[in-house]
């Protein structure tokens, strides 16, 4: 098996042309002018000559994933959706050096992830789980090309090209079932669309270079897809392979053009109330089910639709400026309340009171069943869900000319979670993604359709950045200087209020009056007493 894998897959659109002026296929290389399509490149190489080697085989799974901001299309079958950000997912061995990966973590993925140790993580059911507001991934291709650049000279380039990406990861899973990637260094990066003008040239000896480009053949909403074009190893084929192959995804998009998007009601105040409106066909993914008419006489098969077992979920990332009570969102799930169904659960910082500065964690993810709307009874009507969670911000540190702190919130992901094919059939999609996540915090097995933030399908890309600002009230610091003697004098006045009041009280009350018990003093009594003739 060679040590290096390298795979590029195009996915063309319906206007490309197969062409000896947008292909050309030689023995060494292969040459792409201007082919239009969604694009992912994968690196799958060894860890033995890695000096963190030590520190990332002390883990069962890692997965390290940075998402643009922009709100890109997620094209099949490459659907799954994350929030913006870096995320960093590690389920760790008992001998696993926390400290050592931070300082891995800083120095290879990002130096201004806030990454001290395992009090900077939240735990979750699966392992470890931190989330920082970073998409910059410079430092980690670096960290990429400065390993592996003796072994493939010609990554310098490819770098440079994966800084545009909409998605990068490296990740690393030793329990995985498929022995080309078990234990290995995984790289992805992923474009959403793109007009390709590039040259991939064969590897050495030990090094494996994948070309394919691939259209979508058929698409079964709950069940398989087909897609079929020509595939090519750069430095074995002078001539394209065609194939033609079918597959269960673990991620899919829904197919109603139903869209989502969040804001916070105002006035945001301390206590803002976070709103996701969601508009269009929210109905669940639908599945032909065959079942016999026993009644009837010609034995004729009848095939109707059913509902799966699907749910509604949303799934939150909840920077440490921003918590949930969660005995506040259980209240509405019990109630019915604000769209909620049920609270699968609430993990990280929640407490009440303590202020910005002093949590430790990067923040709290939730995840929540949702309950999802009533077809309208109108033809033409609009189903339509209300989302409503109240949320509360945490003291800020104060600051100087200003009175509210901006922050930038990561849009929900919303998607049905149904019953899908059995784990292993999904396991087998060459382009299978069951990263660290979400997706962990269901069964094996699950199928996943994504509904569409802020777009529809007839226009796929959309230029806006799935952010919601967040203005949260703090004190500025100039007014201290009125704040400081003012409260002192405030404190004196009220000090001093309450002697007066206790000055009043001691006159009417004539003084000190004595203790219950005490004798009194005989002759004080009979100076005071009636005279006697």
């Amino acid at each position: 098996m060679a040590s290096i894998r390298q795979r590029h897959t195009f996915i063309v659109h319906s206007q490309f042309r197969d062409t000896a002026d947008t292909l050309n296929l030689s023995k060494d290389k292969l040459t792409l002018n201007d082919v239009p399509g969604t694009r992912q490149d994968r690196l799958i190489v060894t860890t033995d000559h890695l000096k963190e080697r030590d520190i990332l085989q002390a883990v069962d799974n890692i997965r390290i994933e940075i998402v643009s901001r922009e709100n890109f299309a997620h094209i099949a079958p490459f659907n799954r959706q994350l929030a913006w950000g870096t995320h960093i997912n590690v389920v760790p061995t008992e001998i696993f050096n926390w400290n050592g990966f931070c300082k891995w973590i800083q120095s290879s993925v990002n130096s201004e992830i806030a990454c001290i140790g395992q009090q900077s993580f939240i735990e979750v059911p699966y392992g470890y789980y931190l989330h920082s507001p970073y998409t910059d991934s410079s430092q980690l291709l670096s960290y990429i090309e400065n390993n592996y650049s003796d072994a493939k000279p010609d990554i310098v380039s490819e770098v440079e090209e994966a800084s545009t990406a909409n998605y990068i990861s490296l990740s690393l899973n030793k329990n995985s079932t498929d022995n080309k990637t078990a234990g290995r260094l995984i790289a992805e990066a992923y474009w959403y669309y793109g007009r390709w003008t590039k040259t991939v040239k064969a590897g050495g000896p030990d090094h494996r270079v994948e070309v394919g480009l691939l259209g979508k053949i058929a698409d079964d909403p709950q069940g398989e897809l087909t897609y079929g074009g020509i595939l090519a190893v750069i430095g074995e084929n002078e001539q394209f392979v065609p194939t033609l192959f079918d597959f269960s995804p673990r991620h899919r998009s829904v197919y109603q053009p139903a869209v989502y998007y969040p804001d916070f009601r105002q006035p945001y105040g301390l206590h803002p109330k976070h709103l996701t409106t969601v508009l269009g066909d929210i109905s669940p993914p639908r599945k032909k089910i065959t079942a016999i008419d026993v009644g009837g006489e010609d034995g004729e098969i009848d095939v109707s639709e059913a509902t799966t077992s699907c749910g509604l979920y949303g799934y939150y990332v909840l920077p440490n400026f921003i918590f949930v009570d969660k005995y506040q969102v259980s209240d509405l799930a019990d109630a019915q309340a604000g769209g909620i169904k049920r609270v699968v659960g609430i993990w990280g910082e929640t407490d009440l009171e303590i202020p910005v500065w002093m949590v430790e964690k990067w923040g709290s993810t939730m995840l929540l069943e949702l309950i999802p709307p009533e077809q309208p009874l109108l033809a033409g009507g609009m189903p339509h869900l209300d989302i409503e969670i109240p949320m509360h911000s945490r003291y800020e540190v104060p600051r100087w000319n200003t009175t509210r702190v901006k922050h930038d919130v990561p849009w929900p992901t919303l998607f049905w979670a149904c019953n899908g094919s059995a784990e292993p059939d999904m396991a087998t999609s060459p382009f299978d993604s069951n990263g660290l996540g979400h997706e962990y915090l269901f069964d094996p097995g699950t199928m996943f359709y994504y509904l569409h933030p802020n777009q529809t399908i007839s226009n796929p890309v959309n230029k806006t950045y799935l952010v919601t600002n967040l203005n949260i009230p703090v004190v500025p610091l100039e007014a201290y200087k009125y704040v400081q003697p003012w409260t002192v004098i405030v404190i004196l006045l009220g000090c001093m209020w309450i002697f007066y009041k206790a000055f009043l009280g001691f006159r009417r009350d004539g003084g000190i009056r004595k203790a219950s018990g005490v004798k009194p003093d005989k002759d004080k009594l009979e100076k005071k007493g009636p005279k006697t003739e």
